[in-house]
């Protein structure tokens, strides 16, 4: 089936993720991890394109990218085809390993750019692994003063300065989508959901949300939506009949 063509961003800002085939692992050490962000350095630098945020995780790549060029299709072949035949080579594999086409949306205002890049930098603490400015795999450290491949100063003159970029990071950590009406929800599967669900209510509230008063389990699941999770998920994550999340 044929691919429908990308819709070009008004404003040249792009939120990208890279996922593996079949979810596979697409980096098993630190080297690996460097070895992608060199060339993604690289990449942009070639293409004139700007690297606004960025986060490595196990089986997929979230990018936060400005274009003026269009250019971003360049870009990710650049990255793509180079990575994919390291670790292919590295691990014997056949074939490459990243999804194709990738995945991207537009980002047209100010409000969804600033949680484009929060949502990126939220995706560790989403997983469980650790808080956005501790996870050394993407550019919240580079926002944090750290000399990294991204360049910040376009975020950082919106928040007004670090302290408020980090009060504005960590408003929301638990975040299932880049913004309102993002249609990356899309992407995220029942266990993330869940993993979201979780940090958003706490696991012992959402274990028990079935026997609050109505009032308090249908603010419940208002938070629920307000994260960006479908109808349905928040009924499968709370075991919660799809009619009573939908009138909540």
């Amino acid at each position: 089936m044929p691919h429908s063509a990308r819709k070009k961003s008004e404003s040249g800002y792009y939120h990208v993720v890279a996922k593996a085939i079949a979810d596979q692992m697409i980096f098993e050490s630190d080297v690996d991890r460097r070895y992608y962000i060199k060339l993604l350095d690289t990449a942009t630098t070639e293409t004139c394109c700007t690297l606004h945020a960025y986060c490595l995780m196990s089986n997929h790549v979230h990018l936060v990218i400005e274009d003026n060029f269009d250019s971003l299709a360049t870009l990710m072949k650049y990255v793509d085809e180079r990575y994919g035949m390291y670790f292919a080579n590295k691990t014997e594999r056949n074939g490459g390993i990243f999804r194709k086409p990738f995945w991207s949306e537009s980002i047209n205002t100010d409000a969804y750019l600033l949680c484009a890049v929060r949502y990126v930098h939220a995706n560790p603490t989403v997983a469980g692994i650790c808080s956005p400015f501790f996870y050394e795999w993407s550019s919240a450290k580079d926002y944090m003063g750290r000399n990294g491949i991204t360049d910040t100063s376009k975020i950082l003159a919106m928040c007004g300065n670090t302290d408020s970029f980090v009060r504005f990071s960590n408003q929301m950590p638990a975040c299932a989508q880049a913004f309102p009406g993002s249609k990356l929800i899309g992407h995220i599967n029942d266990e993330e959901a869940l993993r979201v669900a979780r940090l958003t209510l706490g696991a012992n509230e959402l274990r028990s949300i079935g026997s609050l008063p109505i009032s308090d389990r249908n603010d419940a699941i208002r938070k629920l939506k307000q994260t960006g999770l479908t109808l349905r998920q928040i009924a499968r994550a709370t075991g919660l009949g799809y009619y009573t999340v939908r009138v909540a």
